[in-house]
């Protein structure tokens, strides 16, 4: 196939869940949208932005974020 004729990624969302916290209990879901204006392959990632979406969703350390961040341009990367 041609580079040129290649479907180009355009926008992404992921969904991640995890037991509920020890205070208010019941399973957690966190949805991560990556978009970008230009369309993801277009920016080569360059610009990308988050938008973050949750009912609830508890972390210990801004770290735990940052996995989930990292593990997203992982796969979103060429």
């Amino acid at each position: 196939m041609e580079e040129e004729n290649k479907p180009l990624l355009e926008e992404a969302t992921f969904k991640f869940s995890q037991d509920g916290n020890c205070v208010d209990g019941g399973d957690e879901f966190l949805e991560i949208r990556c978009d970008s204006s230009l369309g993801i392959d277009r920016d080569e990632g360059k610009s990308t932005f988050f938008i973050l979406k949750t009912e609830r969703w508890a972390v210990d350390s801004a770290d735990e974020l940052q996995e989930l961040f990292n593990r997203i341009k992982k796969i979103i990367s060429k």
